[in-house]
């Protein structure tokens, strides 16, 4: 899978007021910066810096992540659940590569 790429879960169904998990797996290689030993030269770091989980276009919650993020993070997050509607991650890099996914959810 490309860098950016994500797998978003929530259940297709949930009763009002009920608490769900949404969960994400996120393709990212996660890389801090680093120095060559040999050259002593400066290698800048690839990471996700900032993940916000929208519900029904109203931000619920927002992560600042850097280089100490392991590669492909698994990230989740409880939402309490009102209403029908649309879960959306929203999550972006220090290269400047932005990214979305969406899941839609039934409340009954």
């Amino acid at each position: 899978m490309a860098t950016g790429t994500a797998i978003v879960r929530v259940p297709k169904e949930a009763q009002k007021g009920q608490v769900i998990r949404v969960q994400m797996v996120i393709t990212h290689p996660m890389t801090p910066p680093r120095r060559d030993p040999q050259t002593g030269q400066e290698t800048p770091g690839h990471y996700l810096t900032k993940l916000q989980l929208f519900y029904n276009d109203q931000l619920v919650s927002e992560m600042s992540m850097g280089g100490g993020v392991s590669a492909n993070p698994f990230i989740a997050l409880p939402l309490r659940v009102e209403s029908s509607g649309v879960i959306k991650t929203a999550y972006e890099d220090n290269k400047g590569g932005k990214w979305e996914k969406t899941a839609e959810i039934t409340v009954k």
